[in-house]
Protein backbone atom coordinates (compact mmCIF):
# COMPACT_ATOMS: atom_id res chain seq x y z
CA UNK A 1 0.00 0.00 0.00
CA UNK A 2 1.20 3.50 -0.82
CA UNK A 3 2.43 5.89 1.60
CA UNK A 4 1.51 9.56 1.25
CA UNK A 5 4.93 11.33 3.08
CA UNK A 6 4.57 14.87 3.96
CA UNK A 7 7.71 18.03 3.56
CA UNK A 8 8.67 16.90 6.97
CA UNK A 9 9.32 13.45 5.97
CA UNK A 10 13.30 12.87 5.69
CA UNK A 11 13.48 11.59 2.13
CA UNK A 12 16.33 10.25 -0.04
CA UNK A 13 18.62 13.16 -1.13
CA UNK A 14 17.67 12.37 -5.25
CA UNK A 15 14.03 12.77 -4.37
CA UNK A 16 14.30 16.02 -2.28
CA UNK A 17 16.47 17.46 -4.82
CA UNK A 18 13.88 16.81 -7.43
CA UNK A 19 11.06 17.69 -5.37
CA UNK A 20 13.08 21.10 -4.88
CA UNK A 21 14.00 21.69 -8.19
CA UNK A 22 10.40 21.17 -9.81
CA UNK A 23 8.80 23.35 -7.46
CA UNK A 24 11.32 26.43 -8.33
CA UNK A 25 10.82 25.73 -12.36
CA UNK A 26 6.83 25.29 -12.14
CA UNK A 27 5.93 27.06 -8.99
CA UNK A 28 4.01 23.80 -7.98
CA UNK A 29 4.84 21.19 -5.26
CA UNK A 30 5.07 17.52 -6.75
CA UNK A 31 3.69 14.75 -4.51
CA UNK A 32 5.91 11.98 -2.68
CA UNK A 33 4.77 8.76 -2.38
CA UNK A 34 6.47 5.48 -0.67
CA UNK A 35 4.88 3.01 -2.99
CA UNK A 36 7.39 0.18 -1.22
CA UNK A 37 9.98 -0.19 1.27
CA UNK A 38 12.39 0.05 -1.84
CA UNK A 39 10.47 2.34 -3.93
CA UNK A 40 9.62 6.36 -3.84
CA UNK A 41 6.82 7.66 -6.30
CA UNK A 42 7.29 11.61 -7.69
CA UNK A 43 3.86 12.45 -9.06
CA UNK A 44 3.63 16.06 -10.61
CA UNK A 45 0.37 17.03 -12.15
CA UNK A 46 -1.40 19.71 -13.99
CA UNK A 47 -4.42 19.86 -15.87
CA UNK A 48 -2.32 18.67 -18.88
CA UNK A 49 0.38 17.24 -18.14
CA UNK A 50 1.67 14.39 -15.54
CA UNK A 51 5.17 13.99 -14.73
CA UNK A 52 6.43 10.24 -12.66
CA UNK A 53 9.68 9.81 -11.27
CA UNK A 54 10.56 6.69 -9.30
CA UNK A 55 13.41 5.83 -7.52
CA UNK A 56 14.46 2.46 -6.41
CA UNK A 57 16.79 1.20 -3.41
CA UNK A 58 20.12 -0.71 -4.05
CA UNK A 59 21.39 -3.41 -2.15
CA UNK A 60 24.03 -1.27 -0.71
CA UNK A 61 21.15 1.16 0.39
CA UNK A 62 21.59 3.78 -1.56
CA UNK A 63 18.83 5.18 -4.37
CA UNK A 64 19.19 5.30 -7.39
CA UNK A 65 17.06 6.77 -10.42
CA UNK A 66 14.64 4.10 -11.79
CA UNK A 67 12.13 5.61 -14.11
CA UNK A 68 9.96 8.64 -15.34
CA UNK A 69 6.65 9.00 -17.60
CA UNK A 70 5.55 11.77 -19.44
CA UNK A 71 1.85 12.39 -20.19
CA UNK A 72 0.64 15.00 -22.06
CA UNK A 73 -3.78 14.92 -22.35
CA UNK A 74 -3.35 11.42 -21.87
CA UNK A 75 -1.16 10.45 -24.04
CA UNK A 76 2.29 9.06 -23.37
CA UNK A 77 4.85 11.47 -24.75
CA UNK A 78 8.78 11.22 -25.03
CA UNK A 79 10.67 12.61 -22.14
CA UNK A 80 12.04 15.72 -21.86
CA UNK A 81 15.89 16.22 -22.49
CA UNK A 82 16.27 18.00 -19.02
CA UNK A 83 15.15 20.33 -16.62
CA UNK A 84 14.44 23.32 -18.73
CA UNK A 85 13.06 21.11 -21.36
CA UNK A 86 10.58 19.60 -19.28
CA UNK A 87 9.41 23.33 -17.55
CA UNK A 88 8.75 24.82 -21.55
CA UNK A 89 6.36 21.79 -21.85
CA UNK A 90 4.88 22.18 -18.53
CA UNK A 91 4.19 25.93 -18.81
CA UNK A 92 3.45 25.17 -22.63
CA UNK A 93 2.04 21.56 -23.45
CA UNK A 94 1.28 22.38 -27.21
CA UNK A 95 4.86 22.92 -28.01
CA UNK A 96 5.12 19.40 -28.22
CA UNK A 97 3.06 19.39 -31.46
CA UNK A 98 3.82 22.06 -33.48
CA UNK A 99 7.00 21.69 -35.98
CA UNK A 100 10.30 23.43 -34.33
CA UNK A 101 8.87 24.04 -31.23
CA UNK A 102 11.30 22.76 -29.06
CA UNK A 103 14.03 24.86 -31.08
CA UNK A 104 17.31 25.18 -29.44
CA UNK A 105 18.75 26.96 -32.05
CA UNK A 106 19.95 30.36 -30.43
CA UNK A 107 18.58 33.73 -31.90
CA UNK A 108 21.52 35.02 -34.20
CA UNK A 109 21.82 38.96 -35.37
CA UNK A 110 23.84 39.59 -38.45
CA UNK A 111 26.63 42.19 -38.26
CA UNK A 112 26.00 44.77 -39.82
CA UNK A 113 28.86 45.31 -41.72
CA UNK A 114 30.80 42.23 -42.89
CA UNK A 115 34.07 44.38 -43.67
CA UNK A 116 34.74 44.93 -40.14
CA UNK A 117 34.87 40.75 -39.65
CA UNK A 118 38.27 39.38 -38.80
CA UNK A 119 39.94 38.33 -41.63
CA UNK A 120 39.91 35.13 -40.88
CA UNK A 121 36.14 35.14 -40.32
CA UNK A 122 35.11 36.65 -43.36
CA UNK A 123 37.22 34.41 -45.44
CA UNK A 124 35.29 31.76 -43.54
CA UNK A 125 32.24 33.25 -44.23
CA UNK A 126 32.87 33.83 -47.88
CA UNK A 127 33.70 30.10 -48.47
CA UNK A 128 30.27 29.07 -46.68
CA UNK A 129 28.40 31.11 -48.89
CA UNK A 130 30.38 30.16 -51.93
CA UNK A 131 30.15 26.55 -51.07
CA UNK A 132 26.20 27.12 -50.08
CA UNK A 133 25.51 29.22 -53.32
CA UNK A 134 27.26 26.31 -55.37
CA UNK A 135 25.30 23.57 -53.53
CA UNK A 136 22.03 25.27 -53.13
CA UNK A 137 21.32 27.18 -56.25
CA UNK A 138 18.00 27.77 -55.02
CA UNK A 139 19.23 29.33 -52.30
CA UNK A 140 17.69 27.06 -49.55
CA UNK A 141 20.69 27.45 -47.46
CA UNK A 142 21.69 30.93 -45.77
CA UNK A 143 24.43 32.01 -44.38
CA UNK A 144 25.44 34.27 -42.08
CA UNK A 145 27.91 36.25 -39.60
CA UNK A 146 27.16 37.27 -35.81
CA UNK A 147 28.80 38.54 -33.18
CA UNK A 148 28.21 36.89 -30.10
CA UNK A 149 29.82 37.41 -25.85
CA UNK A 150 32.98 35.36 -26.89
CA UNK A 151 33.54 36.15 -30.55
CA UNK A 152 32.08 35.39 -34.07
CA UNK A 153 29.36 32.80 -34.86
CA UNK A 154 28.82 32.16 -38.22
CA UNK A 155 25.31 29.98 -39.11
CA UNK A 156 24.73 27.64 -41.93
CA UNK A 157 20.97 27.59 -41.92
CA UNK A 158 19.17 25.15 -44.21
CA UNK A 159 15.95 22.65 -44.32
CA UNK A 160 17.83 19.98 -43.05
CA UNK A 161 19.47 21.57 -40.20
CA UNK A 162 21.62 24.61 -39.16
CA UNK A 163 25.39 24.64 -38.42
CA UNK A 164 27.01 27.18 -35.81
CA UNK A 165 30.70 27.70 -36.53
CA UNK A 166 32.05 29.99 -33.19
CA UNK A 167 35.56 31.76 -33.94
CA UNK A 168 37.06 33.01 -30.91
CA UNK A 169 40.70 35.12 -31.07
CA UNK A 170 43.92 33.44 -30.15
CA UNK A 171 45.78 34.36 -27.44
CA UNK A 172 49.41 34.55 -29.81
CA UNK A 173 49.80 36.38 -32.02
CA UNK A 174 47.63 39.32 -31.36
CA UNK A 175 44.87 39.76 -33.47
CA UNK A 176 44.72 35.66 -34.47
CA UNK A 177 41.21 33.90 -34.98
CA UNK A 178 40.43 30.24 -34.64
CA UNK A 179 37.34 28.02 -34.18
CA UNK A 180 36.69 27.77 -30.38
CA UNK A 181 38.73 25.32 -29.20
CA UNK A 182 36.27 23.98 -26.44
CA UNK A 183 32.87 24.15 -28.31
CA UNK A 184 33.73 25.12 -32.36
CA UNK A 185 30.54 23.89 -33.72
CA UNK A 186 27.16 23.37 -33.22
CA UNK A 187 24.78 20.77 -34.80
CA UNK A 188 21.02 21.42 -34.64
CA UNK A 189 18.35 18.95 -36.37
CA UNK A 190 15.42 20.11 -38.78
CA UNK A 191 13.18 20.92 -35.59
CA UNK A 192 16.27 22.80 -33.90
CA UNK A 193 17.20 20.34 -31.62
CA UNK A 194 20.78 19.82 -30.99
CA UNK A 195 21.99 17.29 -32.58
CA UNK A 196 25.99 17.92 -32.35
CA UNK A 197 26.89 14.42 -30.49
CA UNK A 198 25.65 12.55 -33.64
CA UNK A 199 29.01 13.95 -34.80
CA UNK A 200 31.50 13.08 -32.17
CA UNK A 201 33.20 15.73 -32.83
CA UNK A 202 34.00 15.41 -36.97
CA UNK A 203 32.85 19.09 -38.30
CA UNK A 204 33.61 17.38 -41.63
CA UNK A 205 31.02 15.13 -41.45
CA UNK A 206 28.26 17.65 -40.30
CA UNK A 207 29.01 19.76 -42.96
CA UNK A 208 28.96 17.04 -45.40
CA UNK A 209 25.47 16.23 -43.57
CA UNK A 210 24.59 19.59 -44.40
CA UNK A 211 25.59 19.82 -47.79
CA UNK A 212 25.32 16.46 -49.28
CA UNK A 213 27.72 13.54 -48.64
CA UNK A 214 31.20 14.39 -49.95
CA UNK A 215 30.48 18.32 -50.38
CA UNK A 216 32.19 19.42 -47.10
CA UNK A 217 33.95 22.13 -47.57
CA UNK A 218 37.39 23.25 -45.49
CA UNK A 219 36.66 25.42 -43.21
CA UNK A 220 39.12 27.96 -41.96
CA UNK A 221 40.58 28.16 -38.51
CA UNK A 222 40.30 24.24 -37.42
CA UNK A 223 43.52 24.06 -36.06
CA UNK A 224 45.34 20.97 -35.17
CA UNK A 225 44.83 21.73 -32.06
CA UNK A 226 41.05 23.10 -32.43
CA UNK A 227 40.17 19.75 -34.34
CA UNK A 228 41.21 17.84 -31.31
CA UNK A 229 39.25 19.74 -29.05
CA UNK A 230 36.22 19.69 -31.24
CA UNK A 231 35.63 16.35 -30.20
CA UNK A 232 34.34 17.89 -26.61
CA UNK A 233 31.34 19.08 -28.69
CA UNK A 234 30.18 15.77 -27.25
CA UNK A 235 30.10 16.52 -24.11
CA UNK A 236 29.71 20.35 -24.08
CA UNK A 237 28.64 21.59 -20.27
CA UNK A 238 24.69 22.27 -20.68
CA UNK A 239 22.34 22.59 -18.09
CA UNK A 240 21.50 19.53 -16.93
CA UNK A 241 19.13 18.32 -13.57
CA UNK A 242 19.89 15.61 -11.48
CA UNK A 243 16.57 14.51 -11.97
CA UNK A 244 15.55 12.42 -15.40
CA UNK A 245 12.68 13.57 -17.03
Amino acid sequence: MSEHLTEATILPTQVTTALNELREATGQTAEIQRTSPLHYLLVLTSKRVELTLTWRRTYRGSWKWNNSTLTVDGTSRELARDLDDFTHIWKDPDVLSRPGGRSEVPALTPVADEAQLPDLVRRSLDRMRSHAERKASDGSVQVIAAATDTGYTIELASPRGTLHLRYAPRRRPAGAWDLDERNGFQVFDANGMDATKKFAGNLMAALADLFGVGAAPAVPGQTGQARQASVNNSVRVRRHSVIRV
